[in-house]
């Protein structure tokens, strides 16, 4: 074990980790990250939303617009769009699988991972580049991102281009006007992506780092050596075109709706409900660190230590100011404050190579604990969280449960030991915890909890119908947008039972009625108005997640129908 580390930590020919130190960090994420990701079905709501709009781009040959059914899609711009069909084109374009939208998250995270190895490794050594990156791999937070297909993870690749670039600019070149423009295009055309995938997000992040590192240093050179000039060129060329092409498709309904609603609408005011208490993103970092999180405490205690060195001004100028604008908006999620944890981990890194110096005193002690131990309580949650859900769910509990709860049991045990002995030796037992647990709920209970995913099995369903060629379907009743993506482009999502029967009515022989049964006295009614009847195929009962309540579905034709099941 002593040797292969050390064979891990052994400088590159060009400093910085080896090539055997990025490999381990890329495998260890796949190990963290694979299980569930090719058998979770397609998850409510933006994940679903964004594989049908990419779907919808392959179907149409429309690249400019986004759109979600018939209803414009103007939230974000285009590029986790343009992403997910590279990604999918190769697995079958419109008809590719879930996992293949999912594959632009993935290689995000990842991307994020080695870049965030990388800087670590330079700025301080390849120990604490090493740590840096395992804390991002087994990170939780980011094993939802990398499994699920929408904008953050991607933008989190890209951005930390951004940011390692600044960083080198900040701390690694001295010339008042550098000749070398690698590392401001590079900057520069990260920052043009990162428009296109999800506007001035994360240009914020960047221009908030660059400011505060300018405000507590006084280097004012380093506006210079960012070359504004040459950016300026570099971003509108990048996302220029598409913005100005939408703008003239849309006659500037996209611009309107994408900068009113997501983002000055989620600063004065709670979007879709997601909104929590200011301290929100700060008394969540137990969990979505975890278990990383067990060294928080050190990383502030670092940061505190080494607060007059420029390095660490810089990862404390990312961290700080962009934290706490995302605490001060109104709409809070937990994914919000992902974009400092890369500065964070490479602190936890830092940490790690001088943890007797840093708990030294018995403040220092207390304040490690109280992190440690919200950590640790974290850890015994995810014990009783697949026995709980089974229950839920299932209404008994399984062997699947009992494997997730022993793999919480040995997360706790590992979490631990990098509690009461942090090292980088123990963060990596504490990944493997970590990497165990993750195997058991996302890769067996969360894929085999059907009631969880009624889309799924409505579609399921459908593809065994037989004796139409094209079916015209409707729900009424369960309107979720993965009912787009198993049903089909074209089928209608109803609330309103006249619209429902207008589907069976305009189709009887190959029309299909879903129908909830919250919602089957008033479709019966409007059956019995039109002289219609109808049978039933088969039943689906289960969940909404997303709005909490419980689904008994039913599959229904016209008495005419041609429709059978095999």
């Amino acid at each position: 074990m002593t040797g292969w580390l050390e064979t891990l930590l052994v400088p590159g020919t060009r400093g910085g980790l080896n090539r055997f130190g990025y490999l381990f960090l890329v495998l260890v994420a796949l190990a963290a990250m694979l299980p569930g990701f090719f058998t979770i079905p397609a998850m409510d709501r933006d994940e679903s939303r964004y594989i049908q709009a990419s779907r919808q781009m392959m179907e149409t040959g429309d690249f400019i617009d986004i759109r979600f059914q018939d209803e414009a899609r103007h939230k974000q711009p285009v590029g986790t769009y343009w992403a997910q069909v590279v990604t999918t084109t190769p697995f079958g374009g419109a008809e590719a699988p879930v996992w293949a939208h999912r594959l632009t998250s993935l290689f995000g995270i990842i991307a994020a991972i080695i870049m965030t190895g990388w800087l670590g490794s330079r700025l301080f050594s390849p120990q604490v580049g090493l740590a840096a990156g395992l804390v991002l791999a087994i990170a939780l937070s980011l094993q939802v991102e990398a499994r699920t297909a929408k904008t953050d993870a991607l933008l989190l690749g890209f951005g930390m281009l951004a940011q390692i670039s600044l960083a080198m600019l900040a701390l690694k070149i001295t010339d008042r006007r550098p000749a070398f423009i690698g590392w401001p295009f590079a900057m520069w055309a990260a920052t043009g992506v990162c428009i296109l995938i999800k506007g001035p997000i994360f240009t914020m992040v960047t221009a908030l780092t660059l400011f505060a590192f300018i405000a507590l240093t006084r280097d004012f050179d380093l506006l210079r050596r960012i070359r504004p000039g040459l950016g300026l060129l570099v971003v509108i060329a990048i996302a220029a075109p598409w913005l100005v092409a939408v703008t003239i498709v849309t006659d500037g309904a996209f611009l309107a709706e994408a900068v009113g609603w997501s983002m000055l609408r989620k600063v004065s005011e709670a979007a879709e409900n997601h909104t929590g208490p200011l301290g929100f993103h700060l008394m969540l970092s137990p969990v979505t660190l975890w278990p990383g999180a067990v060294l928080l405490a050190l990383a502030v205690l670092a940061a505190w230590k080494h607060r007059k060195d420029r390095t660490i001004l810089f990862l404390v100028s990312w961290i700080v100011p962009t934290w706490i604008v995302f605490e001060l908006i109104t709409t809070k999620l937990p994914h919000y404050v992902v974009p400092t944890f890369p500065a964070i981990a490479i602190l936890m890194g830092l940490a790690l190579t001088d943890v007797r110096g840093l708990l030294s005193g018995l403040k220092q002690r207390v304040f490690h604990w109280v992190a440690a131990g919200l950590t640790l309580a974290v850890s015994g949650v995810l014990i009783a969280l697949p026995i709980a859900a089974h229950i839920e769910f299932n209404g008994a509990v399984g062997l699947e449960a009992w494997i997730a709860a022993g793999a919480g049991l040995v997360a706790l045990f590992t979490v631990g030991a990098l509690a009461f002995a942090p090292s980088l030796r123990t963060l990596g037992v504490a990944g493997v915890g970590a990497i165990a647990v993750y195997g058991a709920m996302f890769g067996v209970v969360i894929p085999n909890i059907d009631a969880m995913w009624p889309s799924e099995r409505m579609g399921r369903i459908v593809d065994r119908l037989e004796g139409c060629e094209t079916l015209s379907i409707t729900t009424l009743g369960y309107r979720e947008p993965s009912n787009a993506f198993y049903l089909g482009t074209n089928a209608l999502l109803s609330d309103n039972a006249e619209a429902s029967v207008d589907v069976l009515a305009s189709d009887p022989a190959c029309g299909v009625a879903i129908v909830d049964v919250a919602e089957r006295e008033g479709f019966d009614a409007a059956l019995a108005a039109r002289g219609m009847s109808v049978r039933p195929l088969a039943s689906v009962s289960g969940y909404n997640l997303v709005k909490g309540d419980l689904l008994d579905l039913t599959v229904l034709v016209t008495d005419e129908s041609a429709l059978s099941l095999r």
